[in-house]
């Protein structure tokens, strides 16, 4: 989670030159704990005066527990993206609402689940229309650990594909 609040901050705020924040907050776990990364956006010509997201456009919940927390924060005319992997029950949610099995269908096309993150990002992307495909992929290849750069560019397209395919309804309010 806080890797694609990274990518998603610096691709919007260096390669594209928004006015960007990002505040990252976590468990003591480093790799399955709990972690909260709020990226914050406006136009070069408008100032972001509060670093945390009070009403979220986008809420992506990879787990039962992030749903369960942060659910109430989307705005009427937001989104929330599930990781129906791991969360088996969704909460009343204002916006429309994304649950797909992001986790499993990342293992069985990447051959790991690491990546998903990254497929989530896509996703965000495309369906928020926020950042630029050509954007991520720069800032992905820069800012990947060693080694995974090309993992980590498959899982952005995957990301794309599951969300171009038609696979990713939503539902809920619009």
């Amino acid at each position: 989670m806080l890797l694609i609040g990274k990518i998603l901050a610096e691709a919007l705020g260096i390669v594209e030159g928004k006015n960007v924040v990002l505040s990252n907050s976590y468990g003591g776990q480093v790799r399955g704990g709990s972690s909260r990364s709020d990226v914050l956006i406006s136009s070069p010509d408008e100032e972001i005066d509060f670093p945390e997201v009070m009403k979220a456009d986008i809420l992506l919940a990879m787990t039962q527990e992030a749903v369960d927390e942060y659910g109430g924060i989307v705005k009427e005319d937001g989104l929330a993206i599930l990781d129906s992997t791991f969360v088996k029950q969704i909460p009343p949610l204002a916006g429309k609402t994304i649950s797909y099995p992001f986790t499993l269908q990342t293992k069985e096309r990447l051959g790991s689940e690491l990546p998903t993150n990254i497929v989530t990002l896509a996703v965000i992307a495309r369906e928020g229309k926020l950042v630029k495909k050509e954007s991520l992929i720069e800032t992905i290849k820069k800012l990947s650990p060693r080694g995974k750069e090309e993992i980590n560019l498959q899982a952005l397209q995957l990301g794309y594909e599951l969300a171009e395919s038609g696979v990713l309804r939503a539902s809920g309010k619009s």
